[in-house]
């Protein structure tokens, strides 16, 4: 196709005017449109409650996280003692003192699956597969405490029909 080919085909599209679309689909459309303006939208969260959404978002695991680490590491502490072997009474000093907590999380697979619900409607999930990993150090004992877990992320996803 040459220049002046393309130009006139570019003049004779903009001379068109595109087909009305069926009146059914219109009446789909446009009870579409009033039953979303009849839905309550939630008012809008000021930026100060998504900060500390954020920020509790990662302080409240890190907190479970040492807790569970120091009954563990309590509880292990706290089995019958080895034949032989004194058990060391505290002086009340906690026996764990974590001077250093990592908490790291590494997305491991990120896919989408397809499934029908039982009316028959096809609903698509984005799965994400995650592992968490939580490190407490406490240098003065030598201690270490390492727990990886592994979680998955499932999200319904509307499909967008035309």
């Amino acid at each position: 196709m040459t220049d002046f080919d393309a130009e006139q085909f570019e003049a004779e599209l903009r001379t068109l005017k595109g087909a009305r679309p069926p009146q059914a689909t219109l009446d789909r459309i446009l009870t579409e449109l009033g039953t979303q303006s009849k839905r309550k939208r939630a008012p809008a969260e000021p930026a100060q409650v998504c900060l500390w959404r954020s920020v509790l978002r990662w302080v409240v695991p890190a907190a479970c996280a040492v807790v569970v680490a120091l009954w563990y590491a309590g509880h292990e502490n706290s089995a019958k003692p080895k034949p032989g072997i004194q058990p060391i009474v505290s002086a009340g000093r906690p026996l764990l003192r974590a001077d250093k907590v990592e908490i790291d999380r590494q997305l491991v697979a990120d896919f989408d699956a397809v499934a029908r619900l039982p009316g028959g409607e096809p609903v698509r999930f984005r799965c994400q597969q995650w592992m968490d990993k939580v490190w407490l150090r406490d240098t003065a004992a030598g201690l270490v405490i390492e727990r990886t877990t592994p979680r998955l992320e499932i999200v319904p996803v509307r499909f967008e029909t035309y």
